[in-house]
């Protein structure tokens, strides 16, 4: 997708993070942007600065959990814009759990699974024959995680349901492809290394619904302060970080070049990404990998 001035975005968890920043980055370049995200407050505090910056945006309250709350953001941005190009499936948390799959609860595993699988399902879903009847060229992409690809020991509830976003993405991109449509779609892998986002904190917003207390709790873990904290316990060092504006500006060619793996990456990165997939072929036990 070579032009994207007058087109017309929609970017879910768009009140923060990897999310704002690419509202920001796309209006800049003359895209119209509507912003959804579960948070009122942050999202109309987001949609006032890509205003203030010159972009066309508006904002829409949505729990992508929720495929009629996703049916509604399409309605409202047709509604507003009258057409949609690029959808972004952004919004995500963290999952929560305990140390081991066994040790976390069932909700946990639902919460993650909800929003980071279903959510980005209810977005292609409710956008996709939008997009196919418009007959013009456009994207439809999810955001998922280098822990998709390359397990960590533990965050199994959000490993397991960014590995099953994968999965759906490849899906997608072949069945476009067999279609000869005009769709394409793309899958972010934001890095290249940890992201300084608000995931951190996704506890704060756990729906009543899910009724594990140790959800709400968030494993001790509420911003990229005490993350660090706890990596420098656990590995003895703090990690590297990714400014989410930084991997916007990634996004915004790789969508130029109409790459479908938006990952960026380092050598340890791809180091254990060949070492999974050798393990693969040679049928051996998983190791551990040194993604640290």
């Amino acid at each position: 997708m070579q032009n994207l001035n007058g087109r017309v975005a929609v970017i879910t968890g768009a009140a923060s993070g990897v999310g704002k920043q690419l509202a920001l980055r796309l209006a800049r370049e003359g895209v119209k942007v509507a912003l959804a995200d579960i948070e009122q407050g942050a999202l109309d505090e987001a949609v006032a600065e890509v205003r203030k910056a010159g972009g066309t945006a508006f904002g829409h309250v949505t729990d992508v959990s929720q495929r009629a709350a996703v049916d509604g953001l399409r309605d409202a941005v047709l509604a507003e814009y009258g057409k949609v190009h690029l959808v972004f499936n952004n919004a995500g948390v963290g999952g929560g759990g305990g140390p081991t799959i066994w040790e976390t609860s069932e909700d946990a595993f639902r919460w993650a699974m909800d929003v980071n699988y279903f959510g980005p399902l209810n977005g292609i879903l409710s956008f996709m024959p939008v997009l196919i009847e418009q007959g013009e060229e456009a994207l439809m992409t999810s955001t998922s995680s280098g822990a998709g690809i390359v397990f960590p020991p533990s965050g199994a509830a959000y490993s397991s349901s960014k590995a099953a976003l994968i999965a759906l993405m490849e899906v997608l991109a072949y069945q476009l492809q067999m279609a000869g449509s005009k769709v394409k779609a793309a899958i972010l892998f934001p890095g290249p290394h940890v992201v300084d986002t608000r995931l951190f904190s996704s506890h704060r917003n756990v729906q009543e619904r899910y009724g594990d207390p140790s959800l709400r709790a968030g494993g001790g873990i509420n911003n990229v302060d005490e993350f660090q904290a706890a990596m420098r316990h656990l590995i003895g060092h703090e990690v590297p970080l990714t400014q989410p504006e930084d991997f916007a500006e990634e996004v915004y060619a790789s969508i130029l070049r109409d790459d479908f793996y938006i990952l960026p990456l380092e050598e340890r990165t791809k180091n254990a990404i060949r070492k999974r997939y050798e393990d693969m072929l040679e049928r051996r036990q998983p190791a551990i990998p040194d993604m640290m």
